[in-house]
């Protein structure tokens, strides 16, 4: 009996480690980027924000970030059409800048602010409006509407018309 109940107190130790390894990398790396440099560099760079609101256990989050805004095209896009990107987790505790407000909060604060209700969800602030918000998507977008979404804003075609002509008129104000 001996061996059995050193054998169960080295397996549930591992089972343990594992577990909890398991556990903190997979919250730890989703969040391991602070927003708020990335929220500078808009504001004093008069950069079109995009502030994605995401949750540690989120799968559409993670879609998002591993099909689209990994994918070297989106990449390629989100620097032609001067927009950057940040990541707030919506029960994170960092201070980040609102953009529109100019006042620190915590992240949470923010995604309440927002209303966020569903994740991700994708928040685009105007630098030529003093970051006023120019849209809010709530859920995840396949690549090919993202890209379209990066040329809409870019081109300056949202202060023309509406999405639904920008598309039909072949991205085309």
């Amino acid at each position: 009996m001996g061996k059995i109940k050193v054998f169960s107190v080295i397996f549930t130790l591992i089972a343990l480690i594992l577990f909890s390894y398991s556990c903190n990398s997979s919250g730890s790396d989703k969040f391991k980027v602070n927003p708020e440099p990335k929220i500078q560099e808009a504001l004093k760079g008069g950069k079109y924000l995009m502030i994605i609101v995401e949750s540690a256990d989120c799968r559409y989050c993670e879609k998002l970030n591993k099909e689209v805004l990994n994918d070297q095209t989106i990449k390629e896009k989100l620097i032609k059409n001067n927009v950057v990107v940040a990541i707030v987790n919506a029960y994170g505790n960092r201070k980040i800048t609102d953009p529109q407000t100019k006042k620190e909060m915590e992240e949470e604060a923010f995604a309440l602010a927002y209303r966020v209700q569903g994740f991700p969800t994708i928040i685009v602030f105007d630098p030529t409006k003093n970051f006023e918000m120019l849209t809010y998507i709530n859920g995840y977008i396949p690549k090919s509407d993202f890209a379209n979404l990066l040329d809409y804003i870019g081109t300056g075609c949202y202060k023309k018309t509406d999405y639904e002509n920008f598309i039909r008129n072949n991205k085309k104000c």
